[in-house]
C-alpha cells in the first residue's frame, strides 16, 4: 500500500467534518412561502416570505427588527401538493420564538430565525362548523 497525500485536509474541521458542510442538525428546505407574522407592537400582521424551513422553524426577512426571544404568532401559507389552483392552500398556524435577528448588510432588512414551539394545520376551505 502506498502512502497518500491529503492535500485537502484543510477542508476538514477538528471533528473531521467538512468545514464547508452544513452544520445544522436538520436539513433546511429552501421554500419561499408566504408567512404572516404578528407580535407585540407590530400592529396588523406583517406579510413576508420564508427563505427556508426545517422541522424546527424558519428564516425570513423583515423590514423592522424583533427582539431575540420575542414570541411571534405566525400563519405560514402552505400550497397543497399537486394542485394547480394557487388558492388551494392550508395554513400552518404556529407560535414561534425569534432565536436570531441579524441586520442584512446596509439594507433596511433584518433576517429573523424563528423556532416553532407549537402549531396546528388549518384548512381555510375545509368544512364549516354547523350553525345553530
Amino acid at each position: 500500500m502506498t502512502g497518500e497525500s491529503y492535500t485537502d485536509a484543510e477542508l476538514f474541521d477538528r471533528t473531521g467534518r467538512l468545514a464547508s458542510a452544513e452544520r445544522r442538525r436538520n436539513f433546511r428546505a429552501p421554500l419561499h412561502w408566504t408567512v404572516y407574522l404578528a407580535y407585540g407592537g407590530s400592529g396588523p400582521p406583517i406579510r413576508t416570505t420564508t427563505r427556508d424551513i426545517n422541522k424546527d422553524g424558519f428564516y425570513c426577512l423583515l423590514d423592522q427588527p424583533v427582539t431575540p426571544g420575542q414570541r411571534i404568532e405566525c400563519n405560514i401559507v402552505v400550497p397543497m401538493h399537486r394542485s394547480q389552483d394557487p388558492d388551494d392552500v392550508v395554513y400552518l398556524r404556529c407560535c414561534a420564538q425569534a432565536v436570531r435577528v441579524e441586520k442584512i448588510g446596509s439594507s433596511t432588512e433584518f433576517g429573523v430565525a424563528c423556532r416553532i414551539e407549537n402549531y396546528c394545520v388549518c384548512n381555510p376551505n375545509g368544512p364549516k362548523p354547523p350553525h345553530g
